[in-house]
């Protein structure tokens, strides 16, 4: 390297030989301290070139992954925990991970119930028209009404205004549906016909459960109490009387607490019963309006309770303590919002909470912040309820909201 470096000094008058030695010193000491530097800066240009073909390497197998991603992952936050990028909403209500696929119009009034079937390909809806309708998503079309009229020329409802309606989970034939005139209504929704009216309340009669293994039922009714029914007979097994406002929900707790009721109040309060005796397992509070929807989710042993307060509690079941509270308004463009009911989907993975504002707000349950992931808009007035599916072929996440609009919105998660 030193000969890369030439110097000549021209001097008008000779020098001593003392001079010519200090001079010839220093130009070798430079010459030596530029190779040093010339040597230095070639090592670093050659770690330079190393660290870009690394980083074009890891660039390639970056989007390789992302690509196999895609085709693995047929949403954010199902199964696998991960979320994926948000898609801005559009004018059709999309928004997030999820389509629109469909705007359900069958009904003639304010539509507070949906349900999904267990195959996920039928949703039951109950609507104030007095009438169950059963929809077949895959073929667009209503394939059963329950009601309205007892028939053989009698003009006669046979149900008054609905507010919620369940299929059996021990009976897949059964479904059940609450209502305004105080009954309670079982259903044989493959033949059309009615089993049997149940009539122990004594007011408006608001939400709905059946047990997931029993031939146990539970209804929730202004009247201040839950009642616990065995259907197939059609006889009241216990009344829990302990509340002390009009009750709105109710939410058997899974096979593993299987002896375990949950009910929401408009005492802003959540109690946990053992059916068995009455008493109350656990009180939880945290609400400061109406808690209007209750959902459990067995997959995560949690309580999801929504109040009109616009906040969403979420509660550990193994030590009732409260594992997060979800503020609905934080959004600056929600600024008045109340949740109504909540609904968890498949795996425990994503809740659905239907909101006053008009939309279906999605959180992302593997993130313990309970991470916003879907603002899904469109309906023209308050969303009373969701409820979910799994696509049976393609395996992707199906969720219907039902609305005061009197219509229903189905969406898909977009793939």
């Amino acid at each position: 390297m030193l000969e890369e470096f030439c110097f000549t000094i021209k001097l008008e008058d000779a020098v001593d030989a003392d001079t010519h030695e200090v001079f010839t010193d220093m130009l070798v000491s430079l010459k030596g301290s530029l190779s040093k530097i010339a040597r230095t800066q070639k090592l670093q240009a050659e770690q330079l070139n190393t660290k870009e073909t690394e980083i074009t390497a890891l660039r390639a197998e970056n989007n390789k992954l992302r690509e196999e991603m895609k085709k693995l992952v047929p949403s954010p936050s199902t199964y696998s925990g991960h979320t994926l990028a948000l898609e801005c909403e559009d004018d059709q209500g999309n928004s997030g991970s999820f389509k629109l696929e469909r705007i359900i119009r069958i009904h003639d009034n304010p539509v507070h119930s949906v349900t999904m079937n267990p195959s996920s390909e039928v949703v039951a809806t109950a609507s104030w028209d007095a009438t169950v309708k059963l929809y077949d998503l895959a073929k667009g079309e209503v394939i059963k009404t329950l009601g309205p009229y007892k028939g053989d020329g009698e003009e006669n409802n046979i149900m008054g205004g609905l507010y919620a309606v369940a299929f059996a989970k021990s009976a897949p034939h059964i479904l059940g549906c609450t209502s305004c005139d105080k009954n309670v209504y079982l259903w044989n929704h493959t033949t059309g016909k009615l089993i049997r009216t149940l009539d122990g309340h004594t007011d408006e009669v608001n939400g709905i459960d059946f047990h997931s293994s029993q031939q146990v039922m539970s209804t929730a009714s202004d009247d201040w109490k839950v009642r616990i029914w065995d259907f197939q007979e059609g006889i009241t097994l216990r009344t829990l009387d302990k509340h002390t406002k009009p009750v709105y929900g109710t939410t058997f707790l899974g096979q593993e607490n299987q002896y375990w009721v949950a009910t929401c109040c408009f005492d802003q309060k959540t109690r946990v019963f053992d059916m068995r005796d009455k008493q109350v397992v656990a009180l939880l509070q945290t609400h400061s309006d109406d808690v209007i929807g209750i959902d459990y989710s067995s997959d995560r042993q949690l309580l999801a309770t929504g109040s009109d307060d616009g906040m969403i509690g979420i509660w550990c079941t193994r030590t009732w303590k409260l594992h997060r509270k979800i503020n609905t308004k934080d959004d600056p463009e929600i600024k008045e919002n109340e949740v109504k009911r909540v609904s968890f989907g498949p795996h425990g993975n994503m809740l659905a909470a239907a909101c006053s504002s008009r939309r279906v707000l999605v959180y992302d349950m593997n993130e313990l912040s309970g991470k916003y992931i879907a603002d899904l808009t469109g309906h023209q007035d308050c969303v009373f309820d969701a409820t979910w599916g799994e696509d049976p072929v393609s395996g992707a996440i199906m969720l219907v909201s039902a609305s005061h609009d009197h219509t229903c919105r189905y969406w898909r998660s977009a793939r």
